[in-house]
């Protein structure tokens, strides 16, 4: 083991090439979401969300950190009627504050998180605007507000970590919640720390809903409760309905941290450990596939293209294909796994190129299909493997990856990561060494497949193309070609209190 003083990037390169195994993570990404608040009784206002922090923060190497998990705060129910403020949330010295309490009646919201809103009713005098709570610098927004209506009125929407509640606009509407904010640390894009609507008096006004991200929504029919915030995500309860209506609770926090698996595991109580980042495609080979729209952005025409991936074939039985614009026209690409036999191969209208260079079975190989002006080329783990002149207009503009697109045959057996289409450029023209890190959409890119977990057939090119079918589209798997490079994390989740030690 190396000794003495070291750049960030020898560090990296140790730790990458096992210089250092079971080095202690130096720090973590963590997103910290505090418990929401509940909602107001009676006409009652939305509770506030939870406050949101997400950052990067040092850890102590051996040390114990405490993890607290906010509660959301009640909702409004006889004595004052306005709800409850949630409980604050905290990751070592990083402490969410929890969200604000909706407004009672005609009583004004709770400060916190984000703000709850400001309640309206029989208290109220017609026109007069109930004040809000307000929310958190960096953290959440603050709430709307009420709107008196004499003998009645409607209530504000609590803040959300994302934006503002929506104040009360007339006497026959309630605000909305103010929505959330989203995070991708878990491995799947999900929205967090959304506001509860606003309640209603009489009751034949339009209730607010709840902000997106787990906002419960107010309630209209007399002495009707508020919807609960959503458990886990910190948001706001819903203000109830004019009579008796009591608000709805909010939606207790969530404390996440991820870091690279290069790193050591940590030791953790109370935790539930997963992975996420760049894994793969999993096809079986039976009848699973995904195909996206047609575009122009397939049709090549008689310009430069790339078509690249990292494949993991655990088959070596008949065509296996990666990529196909096959199907409606003659003019099209088939790039996939010669039969029989593990040789890359390009079908078109113009003749078939096969890669004098084989891939290996069960195991992660970089293949590319570049044509650069007339020349296409194979290339294996960066290496060519034949080349050959093509002049094909390739006019097809459907595409299918893990099928042979026009007979339903070819089927691909095993991994796919980071395939990647980019129209109108030659990337490789020369021998190279293929990316170590998650691909990027270039200038060009027709489509690209960072295969995220939760997220695995999202298309993270700007066409955002979304697959005209997900029914067959095969699964996600933790199996990367980038795993002990950092791009495979370490997960762990907190929905009620406990440590790590890392």
């Amino acid at each position: 083991m190396a000794n003495g003083l070291f750049n960030l990037k020898q560090v990296v390169q140790a730790v990458q090439q096992g210089g250092w195994p079971a080095q202690k993570t130096p720090a973590v990404e963590y997103l910290v979401v505090a418990g929401g608040g509940g909602g107001g009784q009676n006409s009652g206002a939305g509770g506030g969300a939870g406050g949101v922090l997400q950052g990067i923060d040092p850890v102590p190497n051996g040390q114990t950190v405490l993890v607290t998990v906010g509660a959301g705060g009640a909702g409004g129910n006889g004595g004052s009627g306005n709800g409850v403020a949630g409980g604050n949330s905290v990751f070592g010295s990083v402490a969410a504050i929890g969200g604000g309490y909706g407004g009672y009646n005609a009583l004004s919201g709770g400060s916190g998180g984000s703000g709850g809103g400001g309640g309206a009713g029989s208290a109220a005098v017609a026109g007069q605007t109930i004040p809000y709570g307000q929310g958190t610098a960096n953290q959440g927004n603050a709430g709307g507000l009420g709107l008196g209506g004499g003998s009645g009125g409607q209530a504000g929407g609590g803040g959300g970590a994302g934006t503002i509640g929506r104040n009360a606009p007339t006497q026959n509407y309630a605000g909305y919640g103010g929505d959330g904010v989203s995070s991708a640390i878990s491995g799947t894009t999900t929205t967090y720390a959304g506001g509860g609507g606003g309640g209603t008096y009489p009751n034949t006004s339009v209730p607010g809903a709840g902000g997106v991200g787990g906002g419960g929504a107010g309630a209209s029919v007399a002495s009707a409760a508020g919807t609960n915030g959503t458990n886990g995500k910190g948001g706001g309860g819903g203000g109830g309905a004019g009579g008796s209506g009591i608000g709805g609770t909010g939606g207790s926090g969530i404390v996440i941290v991820s870091y690279p698996d290069v790193y050591a595991a940590a030791t953790t109580v109370n935790a539930t450990a997963s992975t996420s980042g760049s894994g793969s495609l999993f096809l079986n080979g039976s009848n699973q596939y995904i195909t996206y729209p047609s575009n122009s952005a397939f049709a090549f025409g008689t310009g430069s293209f790339t078509i690249e991936a990292w494949i993991y074939p655990t088959s070596t039985s008949g065509y296996r294909t990666i990529f196909t614009t096959r199907g409606v026209t003659s003019n099209a690409v088939y790039f996939g796994l010669d039969t029989g036999a593990l040789y890359p191969v390009l079908f078109t209208s113009g003749g078939v190129l096969t890669s004098s260079i084989a891939v290996s079975l069960n195991a992660w190989s970089h293949v590319a299909l570049v044509r650069s002006g007339t020349v296409v080329t194979i290339y294996v783990n960066g290496v060519s493997g034949g080349s050959a002149t093509s002049v094909t207009d390739f006019t097809q503009t459907a595409c299918v990856v893990g099928y042979e697109y026009s007979t339903s045959q070819y089927p691909w057996f095993g991994y796919i990561s980071n395939l990647r289409v980019v129209k109108g450029t030659a990337i490789y023209t020369s021998t190279f060494t293929p990316s170590t890190t998650p691909l990027t959409a270039v200038s060009g890119t027709s489509l690209l497949l960072n295969t995220i977990s939760g997220a695995y057939i999202t298309d993270s090119s700007a066409n955002s193309f979304v697959p005209t079918s997900t029914t067959v589209a095969g699964s996600w798997n933790q199996l990367s070609p980038f795993t002990g490079t950092g791009y495979k994390n370490r997960v762990y989740t907190w929905t009620t209190s406990g440590t790590i030690t890392f």
